[in-house]
């Protein structure tokens, strides 16, 4: 972004806040709340936000820094950076929160940015992250409908204000419970910054005039910040390199969104940039709420619920939907219904229709049976027995991805049991493999290790009794697996 293009930007925001654009939004807004106590994501936390980015809260050592993930249509300098947007904002903000996110920005400038700040109170209701609105502040009226709408923090441009204003704003910020993150582009910048009061500075290593990024500029300004801010390395950060540079640079914190944005899936993307194994997480047999909400607080990628007959965690569609709609609400990539080898494609097509799953897993040996016998728009996972079924002829089997377990007789799944994982080494890799089978928090690691699945499965490893789970165990499997 020039400097022609922030004095452009800024015309546009000065016409829109003459117009009494920011005036009448939060007034709508108040409206909208009159006679109701407005839930507390709604109302603004700048001391949530502010704790989020600390890098004193790390219990890593050396301290791993936090990530301000960030939800962007597009750029003057970049283009369309997310295509399809405004559909997307839930799904982006949950795949943020699954992969370590600790708080979200939201770029909801209309003009250049093509942002829409509807979608602020959307992106932190579906992620429960602090979040900040990124827009170009200049006056206090747009202080005022950022706490309306529900931001945590606001973004002051050192560039766009001059000292006065740039204290005054912070201050107003502040009087309204909203943190500010300061951004500085080089060293007098960042002493305006730090004149001001600042707290939260983020150094953006991209030059206003030539566009180039400049990691190596940005860890020599961060030298220039005292111990008591939070330090933001903004732009440019692409991968784990560039992140274990700023947090050596004193960094505690990253800003990254164009990295994510454009991956297929911005969880494994951010977990790998965090250090982490991207490996997903299934969560198989959950009964129960509380067991839910526990895969929720800990990123777990997929939960499973099982309908097949016999099974000790089978469920009835009635309730099975009630689980989905509260994971579905959370942050879960999707929801599978899994089904055992006796279930009739009329059973299938019932739960299907009554449940929505996102996925169904089943074992389907022929390669003419398909998705299309019970729903054309579903993924299939395709159950493979291991024990039972030819491996050698997995390849032809259909489905989205194959599903491996140990096969026990006159069981259907959640059996403890592991089996020879060096029989897959010669498995078919075009589609995701999911490994499931006697995983549990002692070995997944190793698993992951030798076997390197898209996708770990576990249901009685991390179980206090059948279709109970212990949130200690998935807390330990789910690390287990990001540490392989």
């Amino acid at each position: 972004m020039g400097e022609s293009v922030l004095g452009e930007i800024l015309a546009a925001k000065g016409r829109r806040i003459a117009a009494g654009e920011f005036t009448a939004h939060t007034a709508a807004a108040a409206r909208a709340r009159a006679g109701s106590s407005p839930a507390p994501e709604a109302r603004p936390d700048g001391a949530r936000f502010t704790a989020a980015l600390s890098s004193s809260l790390s219990k890593q050592n050396p301290p791993l820094p936090f990530f301000l993930a960030e939800i962007k249509h597009r750029s003057p300098s970049a283009g369309l950076i997310l295509p399809g947007a405004a559909s997307r904002i839930e799904e982006v903000a949950r795949a943020y929160r699954r992969g370590g996110a600790s708080a979200l920005s939201v770029v909801v400038e209309q003009d250049f940015f093509g942002g829409d700040p509807s979608w602020l109170p959307r992106a932190k209701a579906a992620s429960g992250l602090p979040v900040l609105m990124k827009d170009f502040i200049v006056d206090e009226r747009q202080l005022d409908f950022a706490a309306a709408l529900g931001a945590d923090a606001v973004l002051l441009v050192v560039a766009a204000l001059d000292d006065a204003a740039l204290a005054r704003l912070g201050a107003a910020a502040r009087s309204r419970s909203l943190a500010a993150l300061v951004e500085a582009h080089d060293a007098g910048e960042i002493r305006r910054a730090l004149d001001a009061g600042a707290r939260i500075v983020g150094v953006n290593s991209r030059d206003l005039r030539t566009f180039e990024v400049d990691l190596a500029g940005m860890a020599r300004l961060g030298a220039l910040l005292p111990a008591s801010v939070t330090r933001v390395a903004e732009s440019g950060i692409r991968s784990r390199g560039d992140v274990e540079a700023a947090a050596a640079a004193g960094y505690g914190a990253i800003l990254v969104g164009e990295a994510l944005l454009g991956a297929p899936d911005p969880a494994a993307v951010l977990r790998t940039l965090r250090g982490e194994n991207p490996t997903e997480v299934k969560i198989c047999g959950i009964t129960r709420e509380e067991d839910v909400d526990a895969c929720l607080g800990l990123g777990v990628d997929w939960i499973g619920l099982v309908f097949a007959a016999g099974s000790p965690r089978r469920l009835t569609p009635e309730r099975g939907r009630l689980l989905r709609m509260k994971a579905k609400g959370g942050s879960v990539k999707g929801v599978v219904a899994v089904f055992d080898g006796t279930a009739s494609e009329e059973d299938v097509r019932h739960v299907v229709e009554r449940v929505r799953p996102d996925v169904v897993q089943m074992p389907l040996p022929s390669p003419n049976h398909s998705k299309k016998s019970f729903s054309s728009a579903i993924t299939l996972w395709n159950s493979v027995r291991v024990g039972r079924d030819d491996l050698a002829g997995a390849r032809d089997r259909a489905g989205d991805a194959l599903h491996f377990d140990t096969s026990v007789e006159g069981r259907s799944g959640g059996t403890g049991k592991t089996f020879d994982w060096t029989l897959l080494s010669a498995v078919d890799r075009s589609r995701p493999v999911i490994l499931a089978g006697g995983l549990r928090p002692e070995n997944v690691a190793d698993a992951v290790r030798r076997v390197r699945p898209d996708i770990v499965d576990t249901s009685s490893g991390v179980e206090a009794a059948p279709g109970i789970k212990d949130p200690a165990k998935i807390a330990a499997f789910v690390r287990e697996v990001r540490r392989a």
